[in-house]
């Protein structure tokens, strides 16, 4: 399984506009981020963030393999960009998928009130697994606002788990998401400084990476009051051990 980050900021990007901190004056362009998005063996799609059209223009997608389309969650960083594509061309797919939970579809559709083509609507019940392109995808609860909010689960030869937006996993969720090959979760912040309340800090995603045990945990959703690139991994490979990682806007993995 292939796992393009496409973005990897919080809910505005990095660097935020006119501010001179240590983050937003880095050089490093891993500290150039947008909002959060992946995509799955250069064909699905998780979440439709407002820098969605030129995040596949700049790191070249080829727009034309995009079959499916995921959404965590109705909060702008994750479906702003929708209506960019519903512009896609030369598809090899004539409809492609919209895999998503009815409640996030209908916030999905008090944003965007035009019709959906070309995608068409698959709605999934959360926990209940599908298949689509021999990958086998299941929606689940997670905690995170007073909005309906999931951690989507993949798993093909291996398993890939991805919680961009967290508070707090419930222990009913945690069984199925134990002993994964590839977790990504919520960064918004370091710690406690400039954590909001509907967010976990990296401090408390490595506690749950730990209690998880991933082969690889990466955090995403990479918040302001944070730290460089570099601070940061240097962080999690500290704190948590050399199967930390920070996540950043073109990183390719394959699992």
């Amino acid at each position: 399984m292939k796992i393009l980050f496409l973005g990897t900021s919080a809910g505005w990007p990095l660097p935020r506009l006119g501010c001179d901190c240590q983050i937003c004056q880095s050089k490093d362009p891993r500290d150039k981020r947008l909002r959060p998005a992946v995509l799955i063996n250069d064909s699905i799609l998780i979440d439709a963030p407002p820098d969605i059209y030129h995040q596949l223009v700049n790191l070249k997608v080829d727009t034309t393999k995009i079959n499916a389309l995921l959404i965590t969650h109705a909060h702008p960083d994750h479906i702003h960009g929708f209506y960019d594509l519903t512009h896609l061309y030369n598809r090899q797919i004539k409809e492609p998928k919209l895999i998503i939970p009815l409640d996030v579809l209908n916030g999905l559709r008090q944003f965007h009130s035009l019709p959906l083509k070309p995608f068409k609507p698959e709605v999934v019940q959360p926990r209940t697994v599908i298949e689509h392109q021999k990958i086998k995808i299941s929606y689940f609860p997670v905690e995170h606002s007073r909005i309906p909010c999931y951690g989507i689960k993949m798993k093909a030869d291996k398993i890939f788990v991805y919680l961009p937006d967290i508070v707090r996993l419930p222990r009913s969720e945690r069984k199925p998401v134990r002993d994964v090959h590839l977790l990504v979760l919520d960064g918004s912040s370091l710690s406690k400084k400039g954590q909001t309340r509907i967010h976990q800090s990296i401090e408390e995603g490595i506690k749950l990476a730990k209690e998880l045990k991933p082969k690889l945990c990466y955090f995403t959703h990479i918040g302001h009051i944070t730290g460089t690139h570099k601070q940061l991994e240097a962080f999690v490979q500290k704190e948590g051990g050399r199967n930390f990682h920070i996540a950043y806007d073109g990183l390719e993995l394959e699992i």
